[in-house]
């Protein structure tokens, strides 16, 4: 008699648990183009797009009196930024512009010559480039 009533009693706690964690799901009567068109009204105008200023490597050596910076590479550098007389631009690592400079023919290995055009570099200075 006492496992009957044990039994009957573990049967409605369970009962109720389940009857209370029940959720309803609401159907839309609406059709996919206006789910999309809600979706889309929700979200931000604004999404984030790639920069096209790629990363060519960082500023490791100046040469102010005659004008050279010597940037070392990064593993993958745009073959845009290593033709004769691209434009490049260094910046400090919150984005403030130190200098403009042009790539020089001069390349050897993992380091690149650039002609300082305007601005003072400074080592550590990550150097970017404009893709086209």
């Amino acid at each position: 008699m006492i496992f009957t009533a044990r039994l009957l009693t573990l049967l409605a706690v369970i009962s109720l648990v389940t009857a209370g964690c029940t959720s309803t799901t609401q159907t839309s009567s609406a059709n996919p183009a206006e789910r999309q068109e809600a979706i889309a009204a929700a979200t931000p105008p604004t999404t984030l797009a790639a920069s096209p200023r790629k990363l060519v490597g960082r500023v490791s050596a100046i040469d102010l009196a005659r004008g050279f910076a010597f940037v070392t590479l990064s593993t993958e550098p745009p073959s845009s930024a290593l033709a004769d007389g691209a434009q490049l631009i260094a910046r400090t690592d919150d984005l403030h512009e130190t200098a403009r400079m042009k790539t020089a023919r001069n390349a050897r290995g993992r380091i690149l010559a650039t002609q300082i055009i305007s601005g003072q570099p400074t080592p550590g200075d990550e150097v970017v480039t404009l893709t086209p």
